[in-house]
């Protein structure tokens, strides 16, 4: 039993690594441009605070780096992560900031 166990584990170690990933730049092209957004979000907290505590609370300023997927004057629409099958996209790690909390864009 334990011979056959070993055995297993071993063809499974060969099965994984034989395999040769490569990884290239050229392989893919997306149509759509990559940024870094660097924006400002509200904070909310539905606890108590002193004053003290409620007065040293600060907005969050986070920063998303995505494909640009749309803009208008209201938002823009990010995403981080994709599915390509047969021409078609599935987008995946959505973000959707209003245009008003947008400090800067840089293409990447």
């Amino acid at each position: 039993m334990i011979m056959e166990l070993l055995y297993g584990l071993l063809m499974v170690k060969k099965r994984f690594t034989k395999k040769k990933v490569t990884f290239s730049k050229d392989s893919h092209t997306l149509p759509y441009d990559k940024y870094r957004v660097e924006w400002v979000d509200c904070v909310s907290d539905s606890g108590w605070a002193e004053h003290k505590e409620f007065t040293n609370m600060k907005l969050a300023h986070p920063v998303n780096e995505g494909w640009l997927f749309s803009k208008d004057k209201h938002s823009i629409k990010l995403f981080a992560a994709y599915i390509e099958e047969d021409g078609s996209y599935t987008y995946g790690d959505r973000t959707n900031i209003p245009t008003s909390w947008i400090v800067k864009m840089t293409k990447i």
